[in-house]
């Protein structure tokens, strides 16, 4: 049954603001110091148009060779100082928000692989690398390389304005004339942006998602023939990602056109109020002097400022998809919590009552299940693909809950550790025993062994650095059956109460047959096993045996009962153990 693909939440506006703030809050002191250094420098820097009116007014009014160089060195100290605390503030800011960036990564990365794997696994794959990895980099790029200018800016901006005020109110007057046309551009531009910068993001996902599928089912699409269908998609995917793209670029061209209007329009306000004042006697050369340039200078502040929205435009959607994943933290129930092992001693009972499922609400997964598995005791399941086995040992796992009809495992107040191991199994980076210590972080050496051993893993003997061995790229390769192993050997090493077992061992060659029964047998012993059996000697071993086909259970019994019964199964070992007897 295809299961419906979700999407991941996305946090609103609201809710990402005050998480920012929180963030930042919890470092408010070193948030005012980065800042009031940062307005320092600004200020220091905010003198130089004053200085050079000063220097046109001495050489206006011939006073002479000294005051102009006095100015000058003035000049030259101020702006070393302005210079110098831009610096340190600018690093300050970008180290406590690199260090917050750091903590949301964490806690985005916690909180995904804390979460359900039917939730998960219901979206699609790339949604959640694309926010761990894109949206992570947008926010990291604008904090490094935005924040400190646009800060920077702000300051400047609202300083420049102060000084035209201080050599005259009317000039400062003059300057805003520009106002209206930046604000009309800039909420514009703000509207427009959100929505596409957002399609991006999902468009990008998409895109993603299509290759992902296609390089993990390459074999299949080329036995089909049908690569040309999937380039079509992937295709089809991106060009709709590029488009929206390109609609980004032009709304930033736009708006860039309207902040140089802006800008030319408010110097030419500046410049002729500045010469009416002049010619009025109201103010000198030197402070018309001053006046033009601090304009000038407000050039580069407003361009950086609103042309930088565009990257905090992407770094905000970035933060509300990053906060929408850390929210889903908040919402779970931490009394669903996988428990401690200590909380259930000993392999509990398994009781499954009247349990359905279905993936999208319409078509049943699973309808009406009932079946019972012993304390201690194991139960295979077996039947046709789509037939149900896997979507009932993935609920038995606590990998989802049923939609009708409940799960028990242990007695009420006393919930014991599930452990499912799946043909899906992973190799991570690192030295086969960092793989196995994901189990049991205290295990010895030799405990690393001896758990290799019990699963059949004869390969691991003959590893020159034994269990130093790095493996994956770089390092010694592994094939699924050996990775399987490692699977196995993890189940022994963590010892759970339950163990669920979905094709655990499919992926071992097809003629291991003692050792791989070997190796089941070790790892269900002293513990309620569950077993989705993908040879039918594996399911003969297990003390029950449960047929489904269609979401139901149709026949459930030992081995010899379901033989003596001759139902499906019957047909079913019949047909197998004719293929195992060589013609």
């Amino acid at each position: 049954m295809t299961p419906v693909t979700t999407t991941l939440p996305i946090a609103g506006p609201r809710r990402t603001r005050r998480e920012l703030l929180r963030r930042l809050g919890a470092h408010r002191f070193r948030l005012g110091a980065a800042l009031l250094t940062l307005l320092a420098g600004t200020a220091a820097t905010l003198a130089t148009p004053p200085l050079l009116g000063g220097i046109v007014d001495a050489v206006a009014e011939g006073s002479g060779q000294g005051r102009v160089i006095a100015l000058g060195v003035t000049l030259l100290v101020v702006a070393a100082i302005g210079a110098g605390l831009a610096l340190v503030g600018g690093r300050m800011l970008v180290s406590l928000v690199q260090e917050v960036l750091a903590a949301l990564r964490e806690d985005v990365f916690t909180t995904a692989v804390r979460l359900p794997v039917d939730m998960l696994e219901s979206s699609d794959s790339s949604d959640v690398v694309s926010r761990v990895t894109h949206d992570v980099e947008a926010i990291s790029e604008a904090a490094s390389d935005v924040l400190p200018d646009v800060t920077g800016a702000a300051f400047t901006i609202g300083l420049s304005l102060v000084g035209l005020a201080v050599l005259d109110p009317r000039l400062a007057l003059a300057g805003l004339v520009c106002l209206p046309v930046h604000v009309l551009a800039t909420r514009q531009f703000l509207t427009r942006t959100h929505q596409v910068y957002g399609d991006i993001r999902r468009l990008e996902s998409a895109r993603g998602q299509s290759v992902i599928e296609a390089v993990h089912g390459a074999e299949t699409i080329r036995a089909y023939g049908t690569q040309d269908l999937h380039l079509g998609e992937v295709s089809d995917r991106g060009e709709r990602a590029i488009e929206r793209q390109r609609d980004g670029v032009r709304l930033r061209n736009r708006f860039t056109g309207w902040l140089n209007a802006a800008e030319f329009l408010g110097l030419a306000a500046v410049l002729a109020t500045g010469y009416a004042l002049l010619g009025a006697g109201a103010i000198s050369l030197g402070a018309a002097t001053a006046a033009a340039l601090y304009f000038h200078r407000l050039f580069g502040p407003v361009g950086a400022l609103l042309g930088s929205l565009d990257d905090i435009q992407r770094a905000t959607v970035g933060l509300a998809r990053l906060v929408g994943i850390t929210d889903l933290d908040g919402a779970r129930d931490d009394t669903a919590a996988v428990p401690s092992p200590a909380l259930a001693p000993g392999p509990p009972e398994i009781a499954v009552e009247g349990v359905s499922f279905s993936y999208d609400g319409i078509r049943p997964a699973l309808s009406e299940v009932t079946l019972t598995v012993p304390a201690g005791g194991s139960v295979a399941l077996v039947g046709a693909s789509g037939s149900g086995k896997s979507t009932l040992a993935r609920l038995i796992a606590g990998m989802g809950e049923p939609t009708a009809g409940r799960i028990t495992v242990g007695a009420a107040g006393a919930p014991a550790v599930r452990y499912l191991v799946t043909q899906e199994v992973h190799r991570f980076g690192g030295t086969l025993a960092d793989n196995l210590r994901l189990a049991r972080p205290a295990a010895s050496d030799e405990e690393l062994r001896e758990a290799l051993r019990a699963v059949g893993a004869d390969w691991a003997e003959g590893l020159e650095s034994g269990t130093d061995t790095v493996l994956g790229p770089g390092g010694t390769p592994l094939d699924d059956g050996s990775v399987q192993h490692l699977a196995l050997a993890r189940v022994l090493l963590a010892d759970p109460p339950v163990a669920v077992l979905d094709e655990a061992t499919a992926e071992s060659g097809a003629g291991a047959g003692d050792l791989l029964r070997t190796a089941l047998a070790r790892v269900t012993r002293g513990r309620t096993s569950v077993i989705v059996a993908h040879r039918l000697d594996q399911a003969r071993d297990a003390d029950r045996i449960v047929l489904l086909s269609g979401g139901r259970v149709i026949e459930q019994g030992t081995h010899d009962e379901l033989l003596a019964h001759g139902g499906e199964y019957a047909a079913l070992w019949r047909a197998y153990d004719r293929g195992r007897t060589p013609v």
